[in-house]
């Protein structure tokens, strides 16, 4: 304990003296660095360079060293005119510099012998070669950002046109507290960092992004794939920093409202006439307004969007008719008396033996049949959307020496949902705000410091209308169902909800998990960066100190659940309205665990220019993950070293520990070269070691453990029902030592984080002013990754009573977190470039790779995949369900050129007219096969067939309705099958999103214009479907019933521009 307090006030001490510098702004490392040069090639020393912003005005100045070198960082992407002047050369200028986030341009000068007063002016075009580093990356231009489609405009969506990149982005209208991510290269989705303007804008649980800045309020972004900077870390994949764009010595602004309706859109692939098409309307309205407070000196960018939606299907179920709930089941099989064994005269159940509670909440909570026919409810399903964001951002320049920028964005997402049974919905609410305020002191031309303060606060909140309000279980007539039993803990009053009641064949009531979901993330974030140019040696140095926090629940069943099967009567409507379920599930209730961390890091990056041709990247980078405290004593976890007898729950309840130990071994190297030759060519390479803190998700799954939470299932006996709707959990069927689910770290209990090691070769060369072209090959290997063993206490196949063949049988299933899969990726990927010119903008993006691991995803993401947890290795090696072999992505700005001549009325109506798209062809995602039921006799989660000898798994003509050989699988009966982890491949995708728009001149004033915009989403309407059924045992085995992506949308958009 002395120790890891020492080690924290070190690193407090450095956040202090990071403090007691000139607080300072932050440019995530921009900069323009050159040679200046006589005619002969001789290095001009002590010549003046001036950079200045043409946007803002603000000006940069510095001095060339002895060998003629001059680097200027922290500058705001944006474009600037660079100025070298020095006695007896004329002045030489550059103009039309572009410099892009996280690139330090490089503009050499060759000066001409002659006076000051003489100036040579070229108008440069901005570097398409990096020449400095050897990060893998793409920059996403405002060009881009605004012109091209994109569905819901969040800019997340874009990040596709970096190779090796993919994108994860669930429902808005959902209620998962998961989000959106950008995955690259082999990586985990929970890897991902994501900054905007510095500052970390993603959730703590489970590492998803937070918040989508409006799009026109950002300048640009770059996705960093993969040896990035040790400037950079905290987790092992794409890093994308997004910048704010600042306002300017003008003012500017627009106003927009974009538009989607259903009436537009195409039918859904299985949703023929004459079903009902789904409906979705949607407007998303706002404006951006920027500009000067002080020319040259305070700027400010003002920013709101807002967004009203709603999302209706059509649905249809089964509900009890009037004669059902008066027992009168005439017509129906055989009712049968349990407490008699015959059938109940007539098929009707006497009114003396209707069960009253089940009478009142079938009459309250189930709706009444409303169409004819067997199938005799029909409704929709409903989620309503309403976000609104708004953002600020201020810019100050002082002086030369000193800048200072703020930004504050706050934004509220609310999203009830509506089931198909209208008395059941939840109401979800997603409130959450950045903060960033940041400075840069210049001490010298070669030595800056910059810090920065901020946070990211997200909160949802996903409640049923029953949360905090005076009901209780109780007031339904439903007593006893307390968390792990009757002797258990009651629901405390801020969790109590209607327990799920299931009727086998018919409508459901209750609440389910999505009526309790919390999540309040907290990141507070302190970075300091010292920046110093010694001779060849561009050196940064820099600590980052975040405080995590996050309050949250994980639950499946919070409130308990009943199931009414046939099994007591023959009818399972029967079944209840007689009172007796034949299985009843223990609430979970809703735990709330309270993680809290310290994250620490220093580094330091040199950046050598070991010769004119060659930048040697050298880094190291150490993190700190201090250790994740739990607390409110909710978290539990198996220790198997405390008892010989077998692992016990540890520790006691309500008594806070530390669950893990902790390891502080985390060096991370960082190597990299970028090696320029003739013929405008340059070579580029790397290594480094990239580590990953383990999500909070891990963790926080451990208040699942009794008695904060826990429950297991009672069942009563079909012939002789003890348990009633009033009392589902009586003292006769509960067992004196009951026996839960229980979720556990591993039994070392140490905490290893996990670890990516990327490489990478790659050539690029610029094939014309506007054009360049990159390929190489890019590989990761992943270790110490953490997946979620479903059940690490399933015995071996085979005959018997599962729970006696069990490791440890003094529980059931025992879901462990294990940091223990090994990755492994390669990739050959290229990217085409051709820059804005001749009113075309071009982005060519294609990987071919393969990803091989040996489990599954991470435990927010399904769980290992595994059907031995206890033999993986080379049993489970196999491609990974994020195998994706090819992916091409191309995106394209033109504006058409055939009309760009007419005059007069032709050319009002007819010209400036202007197309884009995102044109997408990928591969299909590996899946997994499986078959129903327990052939096993294990309990076991991930059960595979056996391979049918002699039969290919695969066909030759896929179709939906048969995508692969059914016939190549059989039932594999108390053995493991030996079919392998994800045999097969699903359909791949087919997308091309376009765009047309025309900018009409406001006649009013200059500057001033309406544009008008149409986007096609899947514009050819090709189906992009899903994967098939895949359990041996189920009608929709093989057959694909469903797309992965919408049928054609439509939208419409206006936006003045001023």
């Amino acid at each position: 304990m002395k120790k890891k307090r020492r080690i924290q006030y070190l690193f407090m001490a450095v956040w202090m003296v990071g403090w007691a510098l000139p607080l300072a702004a932050q440019t995530l490392d921009t900069g323009i660095v050159g040679t200046v040069s006589d005619p002969a090639g001789a290095s001009v020393a002590a010549a003046n360079v001036t950079i200045s912003n043409k946007a803002t005005g603000v000006t940069r100045a510095v001095k060339t060293a002895a060998d003629g070198k001059y680097d200027v960082r922290y500058l705001v992407p944006g474009e600037y005119t660079v100025e070298v002047q020095a006695p007896g050369f004329r002045t030489g200028r550059r103009t039309g510099v572009v410099v892009q986030i996280n690139q330090q341009a490089r503009i050499d000068f060759q000066l001409q012998i002659g006076e000051v007063q003489e100036t040579v002016e070229i108008t440069a075009a901005a570097p398409l070669l990096q020449t400095e580093n050897a990060t893998l990356g793409e920059v996403v231009a405002a060009e881009r950002i605004v012109n091209l489609p994109l569905n819901g405009r969040s800019f997340v969506q874009l990040a596709v046109l970096t190779p090796g990149v993919r994108v994860y982005e669930p429902s808005l209208y959902t209620a998962s507290t998961d989000g959106s991510r950008i995955v690259a290269n082999g990586a985990r989705d929970s890897w991902m960092q994501l900054n905007i303007d510095g500052i970390t804008l993603v959730n703590n649980r489970s590492n998803y992004v937070t918040l989508f800045p409006v799009l026109d309020a950002l300048q640009e972004f770059k996705v960093q794939s993969g040896n990035y900077s040790a400037e950079y870390g905290g987790n092992a994949g794409a890093n994308t920093n997004l910048q704010l764009r600042s306002g300017t010595n003008r003012f500017h602004g627009s106003l927009w409202e974009f538009l989607r309706n259903d009436k537009l859109d195409a039918r859904g692939y299985f949703r023929p006439e004459p079903f009902p098409k789904d409906i979705l309307r949607r407007n998303q309205f706002g404006g951006v307004f920027s500009g000067p407070i002080r020319k040259d000196k305070t700027f400010f960018l003002a920013s709101y969007e807002g967004q009203r939606a709603v999302s209706e299907s059509a649905a249809t179920d089964i509900v009890l008719t009037q004669q059902q709930r008066a027992g009168n089941f005439a017509g129906s099989a055989p009712v049968i008396d349990p407490l008699s064994g015959t059938q109940f005269p007539g098929n009707i159940i006497p009114q003396n033996r209707l069960n009253p509670v089940s009478v009142d909440l079938i009459n309250k909570y189930m709706p009444l049949p409303n169409t004819s026919g067997d199938v005799n409810y029909s409704g929709v399903t409903q989620g309503r959307l309403t976000t609104d964001q708004g953002l600020v951002r201020i810019d100050q320049y002082f002086s030369q020496k000193d800048q200072v920028f703020f930004h504050y964005i706050r934004s509220r997402r609310d999203f009830p949902n509506y089931e198909l049974n209208p008395n059941f919905y939840f109401n979800g609410t997603f409130p959450n705000s950045s903060l960033s305020a940041q400075h840069v002191h210049t001490f010298s031309p070669a030595l800056l410091n910059e810090v920065r303060f901020g946070f990211n606060l997200a909160n949802v909140a996903v409640l049923s209308p029953r949360y905090n309000t005076d009901f209780t279980i109780a007031s339904l007539g439903i007593n006893g169902l307390n968390v792990g039993g009757p002797s258990g803990r009651p629901l405390r009053p801020d969790e109590q909800g209607f327990p799920v009641i299931g009727i086998d064949g018919y409508m459901s009531m209750g609440d389910d998990q999505a009526a309790s979901n919390l999540d309040n993330s907290r990141t507070y974030q302190v970075v300091d960066n010292l920046s110093w140019i010694r001779g060849a040696h561009s050196l940064k140095f820099g600590a980052d100190i975040r405080r995590l926090l996050d309050d949250a629940t994980t639950n499946n069943w919070p409130f308990g659940q009943m199931f009414f099967t046939g099994d007591i009567t023959g009818n399972s409507a029967a079944d209840y309205m007689l009172g007796y379920p034949r299985t009843t599930l223990t609430p979970e209730g809703v735990p709330v665990s309270k993680i809290r961390q310290w994250r620490y890091a220093l580094y330091v990056q040199d950046d050598w220019k070991a010769t004119p041709d060659l930048t040697l990247n050298l880094g190291l980078r150490y993190d700190l993950f201090g250790q994740p405290h739990e607390i409110n004593g909710v978290t539990r976890t198996l220790r198997f070293d405390l008892d010989p007898n077998g692992p016990v729950l540890w520790p006691e309840p309500g008594k806070v520990e530390d669950i893990y130990k902790n390891e502080y071994k985390y060096f991370g190297p960082r190597f990299g070269f970028a090696w320029r030759l003739p013929h405008d060519m340059v070579v580029r390479g790397g290594y480094g070691i990239f580590y990953s803190a383990a999500q909070f998700d891990n963790m926080n799954i451990l208040q699942l453990n009794p008695p904060a939470g826990g429950s297991l299932t009672v069942t009563n006996p079909a012939d002789n029902p003890i348990a009633t709707i009033q009392n589902p959990v009586p003292a006769a069927l509960y067992p004196t030592n009951p026996i839960f689910n229980v979720v556990s770290i591993p039994p070392d209990r140490q905490r290893r984080n996990a670890y990516m090691q990327n490489f990478n070769f790659q050539v690029s060369r610029q094939l014309s002013q506007n054009d360049v072209l990159e390929a190489g090959w890019v590989g990761s290997k992943g270790t110490h990754v953490d997946t979620s063993l479903n059940n690490y206490n399933q015995p071996d196949p085979g005959p018997g009573p599962i729970q006696a063949r069990r490791p440890y049988p003094q529980y059931a299933r025992i879901r462990m977190i294990a940091p223990d899969t090994n990755t492994i990726y390669h990739s050959l990927q290229a990217r085409y470039e051709h820059r804005l010119s001749r009113g075309l903008s071009l982005s060519t993006a294609y990987t071919w790779s393969h990803l091989i691991d040996d489990a599954a995803q991470t435990i927010n993401m399904g769980g290992c995949g595994c059907q031995n947890p206890r033999n993986r290795g080379k049993a489970e090696r196999a491609s990974s369900v994020l195998d994706q072999r090819h992916r091409l992505v191309i995106g394209y700005v033109w504006e058409l050129p055939f009309t760009q001549r007419l005059k007069g009325a032709p050319g009002a109506i007819l010209g400036g007219w202007q197309t884009g798209g995102i044109v997408t062809f990928a591969s299909g995602f590996p899946f997994m096969i499986r078959q129903s039921g327990d052939s096993f006799n294990n309990d076991g989660n991930w059960q595979r067939p056996d391979l049918v000898p002699g039969q290919s798994v695969t066909i030759d003509q896929k179709t939906p309705g048969v995508w692969f050989n059914t016939a190549a699988f059989q039932r594999a009966v108390l053995h493991y099958g030996n079919t392998p982890r994800n045999p097969l491949a699903g359909p791949g995708t087919n997308t091309w999103d376009l765009s047309l728009s025309k900018a009409f001149k406001m006649p009013w004033r200059e500057g001033h214009q309406l544009l008008f915009r149409s986007e096609f989403f899947n514009a050819f309407n090709t189906p992009q479907f899903a994967n098939p059924g895949a359990t041996l045992g189920t009608g929709s085995f093989g057959r694909i019933t469903s797309t992965a992506l919408d049928n054609r949308q439509i939208q419409f958009a206006l936006k003045y521009i001023f």
